[in-house]
């Protein structure tokens, strides 16, 4: 399954929307970068309105990322100054169209606990890598480089899964637990329900919740459309 496609197009995002016959409820999930035009945050949010509920991600919830994990994202912020890039950095009014929220992340603190019990290399490559990275995208950086490392299916979620590493589980592993349980919750208790629950979280969780959804939920995919991060 395809869900950022780099081709000669440019990068585009699958929106994909899953059902299953015995309930009503439906799941439109849209795979989210850190950097893209502006267009395609303003036809996220477009889009959002229409739903009944909004499942997001987001460390700390709603009063704004903690430290420790604003850190490790000073590469997309560093970059989104890049003139030669011409794009921009995610933020947290994609989500504010007046649909409610349900955050399903990990709270600040629990965040910078799991990161205190990294190992110690671990954490200072990270603190070393993410603003040497932003500064090369933002002197360097192209799009088309930026869209080979955007590029997510099935395959690369697999190939680039490190569980040996504890900044992999933190990052993708413990917060797909938590996605997936917000969606069983939701299914359990709303699944009698007519609404569209929007799922806008990270292009990398993308695959291990379709695959959740349709395994052990029983949902398929009814429809998808691409919708463009940013052309060349």
């Amino acid at each position: 399954m395809d869900v950022v496609e780099a081709g000669l197009l440019g990068v585009r995002a699958a929106v994909s929307q899953l059902a299953r016959r015995e309930t009503p409820l439906r799941f439109t999930i849209y795979p989210m970068v850190h950097l893209a035009e502006p267009a395609f945050y303003a036809e996220v949010s477009r889009r959002l309105r229409d739903h009944d509920l909004i499942v997001a991600e987001g460390i700390n919830g709603p009063a704004g990322s903690h430290s420790t994990a604003s850190r490790l994202t000073q590469a997309y912020r560093l970059a989104s100054a890049s003139e030669r890039l011409g794009l921009v950095g995610q933020t947290r009014a994609v989500y504010e169209v007046g649909v409610p929220i349900l955050w399903a992340d990990m709270s600040g603190a629990e965040f910078a606990d799991k990161w205190r019990k990294l190992p110690l290399v671990e954490r200072a490559v990270a603190n070393v890598a993410a603003p040497l990275t932003g500064l090369y995208l933002r002197t360097f950086g192209t799009r088309e480089a930026l869209a080979r490392q955007l590029a997510t299916d099935d395959d690369t979620d697999i190939d680039e899964w490190r569980p040996e590493l504890g900044l992999d589980r933190l990052i993708k592993d413990d917060r797909d637990a938590l996605l997936i349980q917000a969606v069983t919750k939701i299914c359990e208790e709303r699944q009698d329900e007519h609404i569209d629950v929007a799922i806008v979280y990270g292009a990398a969780h993308v695959p291990p919740l379709v695959a959740y959804l349709m395994t052990a939920l029983g949902y398929v995919v009814i429809d998808a459309e691409w919708v463009t991060i940013f052309d060349y």
